[in-house]
């Protein structure tokens, strides 16, 4: 067993028929991302943080000085509809770690009010695309459908969902309500806002809110000026490598 301790920041009452959105970190960090904006775009409200000894060894040291304890977090959000959002720096190390933080959030999730849980994560795809993708699979044929009408495909080659995004699926089936993954395609080995704004328009399709995306399109034009100043680097050492010597 792990160990699990629960820090409630402000006691609140249960959301009526909220959405539970999970983006911790995973591949190109879509997940959080996504969840960091909603939480900044709508106000998020932090209650509670979740800490677990399986959760890496360690602080993260803040550019001020201070230190930044590992754990997960949920926070509320009223308007423009009731949102529960889980993220935070970290998912739990070993699969009993992250069995037990991913059904505890998904519990605390429903104790809050929600009624159908999105996760969100990147699909993996080792390279760069201008339009990338975005996948979706869900614990039911018609949650599913609904989310492929508003721009996700399915994927056709089956596959597997690690860490929270998958597991947390799991819980909410069990605890009687639905779930999908939205996923969008990224290279997997950077931070990738591009794809975290091409989930948010599909997400903001489902719950039928407005999302401003000019944090994100601007954080997504950041990255690609960064990639195209590794890759003039990069053609710049090929050519220093090809020249002829002396």
């Amino acid at each position: 067993m792990v160990n699990i301790v629960e820090r409630v920041i402000k006691e609140v009452e249960p959301l009526e028929d909220a959405v539970l959105i999970e983006g911790l970190p995973g591949i190109g960090h879509v997940g959080r991302i996504v969840a960091e904006h909603i939480i900044h775009e709508f106000n998020g409200e932090k209650v509670l943080e979740l800490y677990c000894d399986d959760f890496p060894p360690q602080v993260l040291v803040n550019e001020d000085g201070t230190v930044e304890f590992m754990n997960n977090s949920i926070y509320i959000i009223k308007e423009p509809i009731p949102i529960i959002v889980v993220t935070g720096n970290t998912q739990a190390l070993t699969p009993m770690g992250q069995y037990q933080t991913s059904k505890r959030l998904t519990e605390l999730g429903i104790k809050y009010g929600a009624r159908v849980v999105y996760t969100i994560g990147g699909f993996g795809i080792g390279n760069l695309k201008e339009n990338p993708a975005v996948y979706v699979a869900a614990t039911s044929k018609e949650l599913a459908n609904k989310i492929k009408e508003v721009g996700a495909v399915f994927r056709g080659d089956g596959g597997g969902i690690l860490g929270a995004a998958g597991l947390m699926l799991t819980f909410s089936k069990l605890n009687g309500i639905d779930g999908a993954c939205i996923m969008g395609e990224t290279p997997g080995y950077l931070i990738d806002p591009k794809s975290a704004g091409k989930v948010l328009e599909v997400l903001s399709k489902i719950l039928g809110i407005e999302i401003n995306m000019d944090e994100i399109e601007k954080r997504a034009k950041e990255m690609e000026m960064f990639l195209e100043k590794i890759k003039s680097f990069e053609k710049s050492q090929e050519q220093k490598q090809a020249m002829p010597r002396d």
